[in-house]
């Protein structure tokens, strides 16, 4: 199964770039994102946008606030302690003969939704917050506006 995924990637234009055998590295948008094999199961299809908040970027419980908001407002995305930040997820089990392009093009977009989220929503200042300027229906919007294009 690795095979068949390296082969969609390929086939997607993205130049896979193996990181110390622990991942393999590739660039979207201008973006890093992490190809991470699963040993265990090799239907298990997991891609990370690693470290988009640092550690030091702002304090332990705001950090923690915009982890736990994220996890409970995004359906496939989430969020850990990874890679010296917070790193976003995005996991799924394959099943019978999905069109791997497809699956991996909505697996990336969703996580750019995601990022969209976190830095125009949590990280925005209160006065932006108060503004209503940006809400949880844009983030679905975008992930159906996108989806549509895959279709």
């Amino acid at each position: 199964m690795k095979e068949k995924f390296l082969e969609a990637f390929k086939a997607l234009g993205f130049k896979l770039e193996d990181l110390d055998g622990t991942a393999l590295g590739f660039h979207y948008e201008g973006r890093s994102l992490l190809l991470l094999p699963n040993e265990e199961d090799e239907e298990f299809l997991n891609i990370a946008l690693p470290c988009v908040v640092e550690t030091g970027d702002v304090d332990e419980e705001k950090f923690n606030e915009v982890k736990e908001k994220l996890n409970s407002t995004l359906k496939y995305v989430k969020t850990y302690k990874a890679f010296g930040g917070l790193t976003m997820f995005y996991e799924r089990e394959l099943i019978g003969s999905e069109d791997l392009k497809d699956v991996i093009r909505r697996m990336i977009l969703h996580l750019e939704a995601g990022h969209f989220f976190l830095h125009h929503r949590l990280l925005s200042t209160k006065d932006d917050d108060d503004s209503g300027s940006t809400g949880n229906s844009d983030v679905t919007e975008i992930i159906e506006s996108s989806d549509e294009d895959i279709a």
